[in-house]
């Protein structure tokens, strides 16, 4: 159904708005029916003369309320008003959902591509499953001992980026965050000083406002922060450690080169300043860089999360310190402050690494990812960017009449989650960029809707892609 144009003339509501309650006003009119398929989006704008933005937030918009449905190079479609209500068919069964725990993701996170294949749900669905026998004992309290198998499975893990700990040295945390937090607890005390890149993670802003500590960014170039710059830091007398994020940055996705890396450690076991090397993509990279903790072991916090390569619902995060002492004193503040490690947590991602699962879910990210780099990379051609085919996230700068509050307004109820520069940088005024993270529950097709949106946004100017009226 082609010819499909709406009535918009008496809705009161924005433009996009009325454009998706027409469709689920047709569909429930008998007017449309599942499986039919409605007019592209910029055949829609012609006939009711508007933009071609606002059409591509209705559809949107639509496609969030589960009314429609799109495919890359085959159209948009009308989908079963009742699909998403009771579940949704995997490995043969009905899968019966619990409404509750179905809340909206927050897009203002990096958030990996979700797994859409039922053969891995089925997959991952049978560790849990296997966990079930084991219930009782997993909701005690308890510490991980040398002869778990949980140590072992974590050494496994983390010699996929060319670490090879011993299983008895690695330590344990609910998640990055919390790691770098404790971390930073046992090594500083309010007024100490922070360094990282000018541009960086906005966690560890977070955590240094919390803990009363002074982030100093410094200047960087295409390999990572100026070992000189580095240097004149630790002359200063006050820096306790510096930042890092050395793979797949976040935001820029820049990788620090192996001789930068080589440089800072070196900076670091001059002065005896020590490196917390913030690694949660380290994973998903395929160029084979060696850890900062590689290099320098006797100077490195190593902190490998399983937020981005396999889910941020685990919250679980692999920490090597740089000596017994100060493991000892990561334990005691971690204990502090959470008591323990979630073991259900604990035993599903050591099931997953052990049976296989935690790999297929990191090949599974990486082929998402770069399929959706190659759709940035189409149509975004002729803006600036930097991205890196393993990531799902990309360093956006906007082009010549466009802000940062403009971009991020048009964009809003875009599958795609897009972040001010602001949030990022340390010193100085912030560039008009923006962090686009491609992951998230979207598929391929959405994201591929959405890219368009932005690059049909960003040829024009803020006043001739208005999506309200």
């Amino acid at each position: 159904m082609t010819e499909w144009c709406p009535d918009l003339s008496a809705s009161n509501a924005p433009r996009y708005a009325a454009i998706a309650d027409a469709i689920e006003a047709d569909i429930r009119a008998g007017r449309l029916s599942p499986g039919d398929r409605l007019p592209a989006q910029r055949q829609l704008a012609a006939r009711l003369g508007l933009d071609f933005t606002t059409v591509a937030r209705g559809y949107t918009e639509a496609r969030r309320r589960g009314v429609i449905s799109s495919m890359v190079g085959s159209g948009t479609f009308v989908t079963s008003p009742d699909r998403h209500l009771n579940g949704a068919k995997l490995g043969g069964g009905l899968a019966a959902r619990d409404a509750r725990r179905l809340s909206a993701p927050d897009f203002s996170m990096n958030l990996p591509p979700e797994v859409s294949d039922p053969n891995l749900i089925a997959r991952m669905r049978e560790g849990v499953t296997a966990l079930s026998a084991d219930l009782i004992p997993l909701l005690r309290y308890q510490t991980i001992a040398e002869k778990d198998p949980d140590p072992q499975a974590a050494a496994q893990w983390l010699a996929g980026v060319g670490l090879k700990p011993a299983p008895e040295d690695i330590l344990y945390a609910p998640g990055a965050q919390a790691a770098l937090a404790n971390i930073l607890a046992t090594l500083c005390e309010p007024g100490d000083r922070i360094a990282c890149e000018a541009v960086t993670y906005p966690g560890i802003r977070s955590i240094c406002g919390q803990l009363r500590l002074e982030l100093r960014g410094l200047p960087s170039d295409d390999e990572g922060i100026d070992p000189a710059a580095f240097q004149d830091a630790c002359l200063d007398g006050r820096l306790k450690a510096l930042y890092l994020n050395p793979t797949l940055h976040n935001p820029t996705t820049r990788t620090l080169t192996e001789r930068r890396r080589r440089d800072l450690a070196a900076v670091a076991q001059r002065h005896v300043v020590p490196i917390l090397e913030d690694d949660p993509y380290g994973q998903l990279s395929r160029k084979e860089m060696p850890p900062i903790a590689a290099l320098a072991p006797d100077v490195t916090w190593y902190i490998g999360s399983l937020s981005k390569s396999v889910g941020a619902g685990l919250r679980l995060a692999h920490v090597l310190a740089p000596d017994r002492s100060a493991a000892w004193q990561f334990s005691r503040s971690q204990r502090t402050s959470c008591i323990m490690i979630s073991p259900l947590n604990t035993a599903l991602a050591t099931r997953w690494i052990e049976d296989g699962t935690a790999k297929a879910l990191l090949r599974h990210i990486r082929s998402e990812s770069a399929a959706r780099q190659e759709l940035a990379a189409r149509h975004l051609k002729g803006l600036k960017f930097e991205a890196d085919p393993d990531g799902f996230h990309l360093w956006l700068s906007l082009p010549h009449g466009w802000s940062r509050p403009a971009f991020v307004s048009q964009m809003r109820n875009q599958p795609v989650g897009v972040v001010e520069s602001d949030a990022f940088t340390i010193n100085g005024k912030a560039d008009e960029a923006v962090r686009l993270c491609l992951g998230g529950p979207h598929d391929r097709a959405q994201i591929d809707s959405a890219l368009r949106v932005i690059s049909e946004a960003l040829a024009s100017t803020p006043d001739k892609t208005s999506t309200y009226f």
